[in-house]
């Protein structure tokens, strides 16, 4: 009987479903267009999906592979398999078909849900695997969500799931290698989405935007927020202002988690006094720095509550909060206390704890950790050195025990005999008012080591010269921080969650001292 299992105590991600719809059965869960989904429907059929799963002969611990961008389907799909036992693996749509092959053989996935027009032009080479699409498709034999829901039960499905099974696999994008996979546990993820509620202070009035996509680890934990206190969630394709703002008039929304960029792009936006969006109560920003002037105009227009998260795969997020109240307090790249569910330090290379002021690398500890990466027990071992994980990202607290980040290790800049912060930098510039977005790097130079060098890209019907922008920086940096060179791009190569891929920018301009060296000459 489904009572003499471990349901009576256990922690899984797709209970955070079925209680919501017994507190809440007729509240609206999901907006994606035209459907609407309540608790109670929304329950019933990731029950169906998750007894489809099992009809089929998957059994627990096997993987389910997603490729699809955000929609209904994609939401019915993660909470099916993992109320059935099995693993979620999300895959970027963006990335490589090389990669996607790596990950699905990597994984040892038995399914794939996906977006047939996200994968229609890589089907031959991935037709050793049986699909599912979420919606309407050209391809024989294959069954859309819809169709094999149909029949299956409503109820939950009977499966022992320990609080420290394995949930899903997230991989990572690597620069220099192949992806790593991110083990991690049932435990991590409903404690993590449980913390964020407190920390960002989710009611269950709240009407939330799933604008960021769903494969990656920081939109995924939010939704599970949402679930967990029973709010709305309204779901985006993509990010567009207009529609973004006309939604959130129409929807009522009042929880978003978004880029700086995009609030850049509905703060600036010359129709943006059209809509209503005194809905709007708190705004969560991440994966960059959003500059002052976008941040005060937003508080001081929008009435809005900023504040930024932190986190990353491997310490499913948020790890750190920067609050509300001390947003326009602090000038710098804050990251501020760490979440509810972790502790936080700083570390030298030698394991020691260092106090406040000191640079080292961030480490965290806590339930949110990760099971550690598939099939590589040696990274895992140096990612938990001396009983902590480590992030790879440096930083210091200050004065009131608030952490400011300094930079990735790998991105910060040695120039002439100084370690340069390029975040520092990128922050400075972005407060020039042509600027929409830069990337900082530093490049071989056979005087400098490195030279500190921005790629900017410019808002849209803005012109600046290279002059202009290095004298912007003379005013706000000191002198061995300005770069040495400022190059212009019409895009900067970027992430799906909107960092600034800086191996490619390294690469693209790998010989550009070279260039200048031979042009003066």
């Amino acid at each position: 009987m489904f009572e003499e299992i471990n349901v009576i105590n256990r922690v899984a991600v797709g209970d955070i479903v079925r209680r919501a719809a017994r507190r809440l059965p007729d509240k609206t869960a999901i907006v994606d267009g035209n459907i609407r989904l309540t608790y109670a429907e929304f329950d019933q059929v990731t029950n169906q999906f998750a007894h489809y799963l099992t009809s089929i002969g998957l059994k627990k611990g096997d993987r389910v592979a997603t490729i699809a961008i955000n929609s209904i389907g994609h939401l019915i799909t993660m909470f099916g398999v993992q109320k059935a036992g099995l693993v979620w693996v999300p895959i970027n749509p963006g990335i490589s078909i090389k990669d996607q092959l790596y990950i699905l053989d990597k994984s040892e996935a038995k399914l794939i849900v996906a977006d047939y027009p996200v994968v229609q032009h890589n089907l031959p080479e991935l037709s050793e695997y049986s699909f599912i699409f979420t919606a309407d498709h050209e391809v024989d034999d294959a069954k859309t969500i819809q169709e094999v829901l149909q029949g299956q039960p409503t109820t939950e499905l009977e499966v022992h799931i320990e609080d420290r099974d394995l949930a899903q696999i997230m991989f990572t994008s690597g620069t220099t290698g192949n992806p790593k996979g991110v083990m991690i546990s049932h435990l991590s993820v409903y404690i993590a989405s449980l913390s964020n509620i407190i920390d960002t202070r989710y009611t269950e009035n709240d009407v939330s935007s799933v604008l960021m996509p769903m494969f990656h680890c920081a939109q995924h934990t939010f939704i599970t927020s949402n679930f967990h206190i029973g709010a709305t969630a309204v779901v985006f394709r993509q990010f567009e202002p207009i529609n973004f703002m006309q939604t959130i008039e129409q929807e009522k929304i009042s929880f978003i988690f978004a880029l700086p960029m995009m609030y850049r792009a509905i703060i600036h936006h010359p129709n943006r006094s059209e809509f209503d969006l005194s809905s709007l109560k708190t705004a969560v920003y991440a994966m960059a720095p959003m500059d002052r002037p976008t941040l005060e105009l937003g508080i001081k227009e929008l009435d809005v509550d900023f504040l930024l998260g932190t986190g990353q795969t491997e310490m499913y997020p948020g790890t750190m909060f920067f609050k509300p109240e001390v947003q326009l307090t602090k000038i710098g790249s804050y990251w501020g206390s760490s979440a509810i569910l972790n502790e936080t330090a700083v570390m030298d290379d030698d394991g020691n704890i260092l106090p406040k002021g000191e640079v080292g690398e961030i480490v965290h500890r806590g339930p949110n950790t990760m099971m550690g990466y598939l099939d590589n027990e040696e990274d895992t071992e140096e990612s938990r050195k001396f009983g902590w994980h480590h992030t790879g990202d440096l930083g210091y607290w200050d004065e009131d025990g608030l952490m400011v980040f300094v930079d990735r290790k790998n991105d910060i800049i040695k120039t002439g005999g100084e370690n340069v912060a390029s975040i520092k930098i990128e922050g400075a510039i972005l407060a020039h008012e042509k600027v929409e977005n830069v990337g900082v790097v530093g490049l071989p130079h056979e005087r400098w080591e490195e030279a500190v060098t921005a790629i900017v890209m410019l808002k849209q019907g803005f012109d600046a010269t290279e002059e202009e922008i290095l004298e912007h920086c003379q005013k706000h940096l000191n002198r061995f921080e300005v770069p040495k060179a400022v190059r212009f791009m019409e895009a900067l190569p970027m992430t799906t969650t909107g960092k600034v891929q800086k191996h490619l920018l390294r690469k693209e301009y790998e010989n550009l001292y070279d260039e200048i060296e031979e042009t003066t000459n």
